[in-house]
């Protein structure tokens, strides 16, 4: 069910919990803190009546009027009420440890069980016949849907089935298998191609293999069908125009999670994709930028570089098979187009960068984080997938991810880093009817999310708080907007 519950987990902790765990442990530790002060407060005033030798009247034990008798109940009271803070607190952040325990032992069982069985799904369900076939049915959906939909076929297979079963894609547990096949692809293919493989080396191979180099196979295929004339994933140059005119607009600093969230462009088409605030003086400046998600979600390259085709190819980047493709490995259109905006704005290397991306915007935010060349202090990630992406040591990374949110889930389960920090959240009500086809994805529920984490205890989601107080001295900045395009060739084509 859908609520104000946050999950918050990695930031190099191996506990796992809801946030009002965490926030209750903290209040407990204050608690603790205090009382003991209050307890040494008591002991100086009662060594100062030692030291001034006040002896009161001669009273008994239980007299009212003895002060000295009620400085001692206060120390012992004050001592059981600071144990049992300190015991609480404990077995708070034990509990905490112990669903981070399970989390990860339901998520081994889950990666074991994936990897048996995606060489037998494989062999099954994806055989190169049956494969075939899915693409003359359901490829349309994505690179020939123009031409189904000119011979006057209406909506392609595909299509209609998504219409049918749009419940399904945000089913929490198909999510999660999701997640878990992005990086069990070469399985799948080995199972489909009928290998002579013995499971156990295919699962050893494929620890080696995830999401970016599922991604950086799929362009080599790309780039292959390229020479034959197709443009699926064909990637051009961009380049990048203010749109808000030379005249530099005063902005407030953003207070908090909450409001950086609010600032990020929505994926609207001929709208900026990208806005750059600076902060500081010339001798100090800093920088937020904000990266927008996709706006095109199509395959089959034009003007729009926010699309699937700059996505796979910002993906694949992160993969050490990338490099090995002979054709077109370069970053992603978003992450050149990123860079060019920086570069306009006035951000130089080493200059404090905080990043925060939405969607496929989540990953350029990513990727320019863990560029060494540049001055990165933290990255916010809103839905994008990321799980498998570089990090930079000392460069947090927050992530929010919704449970019923599929794009997350295409990065793969990735690998676990000290740096980063995800945050989770049921948002959709089971048995509710959504009008959009991923709702758990749209930027207003990210938002939403991110304004919770706003009112959170938690240390770590604190943490990034303050580092956003830190890049803009919580003084007005300066702010510009950026509109990305692609120079449309014949290699892209133009739609």
């Amino acid at each position: 069910m859908s609520g104000d519950e946050l999950t918050v987990s990695g930031g190099g902790m191996t506990a796992v919990a809801v946030d009002e765990l965490f926030a209750d442990a903290a209040r407990l530790g204050t608690a603790e803190a205090v009382i003991v002060d209050w307890n040494a407060r008591a002991g100086v005033i009662r060594r100062g009546i030692g030291a001034l030798d006040l002896h009161e009247p001669a009273a008994g034990w239980r007299d009212p009027t003895s002060p000295t008798w009620f400085l001692q109940l206060a120390d012992v009271g004050l001592d059981q009420a600071a144990d049992r803070a300190r015991a609480l607190y404990r077995s708070l952040l034990e509990a905490a440890e112990r669903y981070g325990a399970t989390e990860r032992m339901i998520d081994g069982l889950w990666r074991l069980g994936a990897a048996l069985a995606a060489p037998w799904i494989g062999a099954s369900l994806l055989s190169p016949a049956v494969m075939a076939g899915g693409l003359l049915v359901g490829g349309g959906q994505w690179a020939g849907s123009a031409v189904w939909r000119g011979l006057g076929w209406g909506p392609t297979p595909l299509a209609s089935w998504l219409a049918e079963h749009r419940d399904l894609l945000s089913d929490p547990a198909f999510v999660r298998l999701v997640r878990l096949a992005a990086d069990h692809a070469d399985e799948l293919a080995a199972g489909a191609l009928h290998a002579p493989v013995p499971a156990p080396v295919i699962a050893m191979l494929g620890a080696g293999v995830g999401a970016p180099e599922s991604a950086s196979a799929l362009l080599g295929l790309a780039g292959v069908a390229g020479l034959f004339g197709s443009r699926v994933l064909v990637d051009g140059p961009v380049r990048v125009a203010r749109s808000d005119g030379p005249a530099v607009s005063r902005v407030e600093p953003p207070n908090g999670l909450g409001e950086l969230a609010e600032r990020v462009p929505p994926p609207d088409r001929n709208e900026p994709q990208l806005r750059v605030e600076r902060y500081g003086d010339a001798g100090d400046p800093r920088f937020i930028v904000y990266i927008g998600g996709t706006v095109e979600p199509v395959v089959v390259s034009g003007a729009e570089p926010f699309d699937h085709t700059s996505n796979a190819h910002g993906v694949a980047d992160d993969s050490w098979v990338d490099a090995l493709r002979p054709a077109g490995a370069d970053t992603g259109a978003g992450e050149r187009a990123a860079r060019q905006a920086m570069t306009a704005a006035g951000v130089r290397p080493g200059d404090p960068l905080l990043l925060v991306g939405y969607s496929a915007g989540g990953i350029v935010a990513a990727k320019l984080a863990a560029d060494p060349g540049l001055g990165a202090v933290g990255v916010v990630n809103l839905g994008g997938p990321v799980a498998s992406a570089p990090t930079r040591e000392g460069v947090g990374l927050l992530s929010f991810e919704h449970e019923e949110d599929l794009v997350p889930a295409t990065g793969g389960a990735g690998h676990p880093a000290d740096e980063r920090v995800t945050v989770t959240r049921s948002v959709l009500d089971p048995g509710s009817s959504y009008d959009a086809l991923l709702p758990a994805h749209e930027l207003a529920r990210y938002r939403e999310t991110a304004a919770l984490a706003d009112e959170s205890d938690e240390a770590r989601l604190a943490r990034f708080r303050e580092l956003v107080a830190e890049v803009t001295g919580d003084a007005p900045g300066e702010r510009t907007d950026w509109i990305a395009t692609r120079d449309v060739s014949l290699s892209t084509g133009e739609r």
